[in-house]
């Protein structure tokens, strides 16, 4: 399992998880030929590379429950509009360099959006403020804790999978993943045989901290200097979902809107009626499972479920040691398959570099032309919104060719 190359759908702001592709192929070895053979121990390299998924989905359900990474996905459907509108009105007269063609009209659309984008962003200002955390460190953020959250969930269902191997794979991530989210795991872990119930316990804290209307890293501090009985109590699971209807209340979820441009293609994109249902899934889902992390990952698939996308790192592309895949066996095991290009491995073979399909072949969230034609408008006009957009290596070239092509 790697935890280099991920980008999660917490960062982006759109219903999509993004992994390595040689991740892949030890989750899917009958699929995909990785480089250097065949492990040696297939069925644990399998269970590490589902975990690795389960990461980054934990990662898109906390986004949908926690205020601020709400926002983020607002914020970006929001311009995905705007974009659309603005490249729709501009190629209809022939312009090769929207950028640089702007009239006031599509200015003052811009303008608005970045309005909105501030707005948003001073109201979320003191939830990514640092706090100090007794016996875990003096800067731990709101990113620490998603970090944690999704880590745990991994840990969790690794612990379900193999026992005691587990806990010495923690062992190992302790020693090379960041120092900050990793004490969180470590303050509320206690010894190997405990492992599995200190789980539940840091989940819940974490879920207590990310599922409020204010949420931040202060509010670990809370729970830090407790004992165990008194954190039991303060994250009991009647708490949670009293703060969850309490956020609810506060952020007025149903009536949360956006700028939508007349234009605004309403089946291509997410607005703000996909994202608040969405949410609504996710909060009705997460509640279900008694706010415990073994039942979360035991039940994923009943939650919304975002695509996959998939990608070889530079390296892999410019030394041909891609793993090898078919499209034709992606559609067969997943259900479907989008392909953004391929490129040739060691053997000459035509492989796909980059792409989507369904995550463990169930329905995704959001169709696969959809997810891509959102990435790609979103890189395509990164200069006209005065932005830098990066996915990956793989991606980021063959968006930038896509996009020269619409603009020939």
């Amino acid at each position: 399992m790697t935890h280099t190359g991920r980008i999660g759908s917490h960062v982006i702001g759109v219903p999509v998880i993004l992994i390595r592709s040689d991740v892949l192929a030890r989750h899917r070895p009958e699929i995909w030929t990785a480089p250097d053979g065949p492990s040696a121990d297939p069925e644990r390299e399998r269970l590490l590379a589902e975990a690795t998924i389960l990461h980054e989905i934990r990662h898109f359900h906390d986004a949908l429950l926690c205020p601020p990474l709400y926002d983020r996905f607002m914020v970006e459907a929001e311009r995905n509009a705007v974009a659309a509108t603005l490249i729709g009105a501009l190629s209809e007269k022939g312009e090769r360099d929207p950028e640089k063609s702007l009239g006031e009209e599509h200015a003052e659309l811009i303008e608005l959006h970045r309005v909105n984008a501030a707005r948003l962003a001073r109201r979320n200002a003191l939830a990514y403020e640092p706090a100090a955390v007794s016996g875990i460190g003096p800067a731990i953020t709101l990113v620490d804790l998603l970090e944690a959250s999704a880590l745990v969930t991994e840990l969790s269902f690794l612990h379900a999978a193999f026992d005691e191997g587990a806990y010495d794979h923690w062992l190992s991530l302790r020693a090379s993943l960041p120092a900050k989210y990793t004490r969180i795991i470590s303050r509320f872990s206690r010894t190997r045989d405990s492992f599995g119930e200190d789980l539940q316990r840091v989940s819940a804290v974490l879920m207590r901290c990310l599922y409020r209307p204010e949420p931040s890293a202060a509010a670990l501090a809370e729970a830090a200097g407790l004992t165990e009985r008194e954190i039991d109590a303060l994250c009991d699971p009647s708490v949670i979902a009293e703060q969850l209807a309490e956020t609810e209340k506060r952020q007025n979820y149903a009536l949360y809107t956006i700028l939508e441009p007349e234009q605004h293609p309403r089946r291509v994109f997410t607005n703000a009626v996909d994202i608040a249902e969405l949410h609504g899934l996710c909060r009705a889902r997460m509640p279900a499972t008694g706010f415990r992390v073994d039942a979360y990952h035991r039940d994923v698939r009943d939650f919304p479920v975002p695509a996959t996308g998939f990608f070889a790192d530079a390296d892999m592309v410019t030394e041909r040691r891609l793993p090898f895949v078919r499209k034709a066996d992606i559609r067969a095991a997943y259900g479907d398959a989008f392909t953004l290009y391929s490129v040739k491995d060691r053997q000459r073979r035509a492989t796909p570099a980059c792409g989507y399909f369904p995550t463990f072949g169930t329905e995704p969230c959001l169709d696969l032309s959809r997810v891509d034609l959102m990435l790609g408008l979103r890189f395509g006009t990164q200069a006209l919104l005065g932005e830098k957009v990066s996915y990956n290596h793989a991606m980021d070239q063959a968006y930038a060719a896509l996009y020269r092509r619409w603009m020939d």
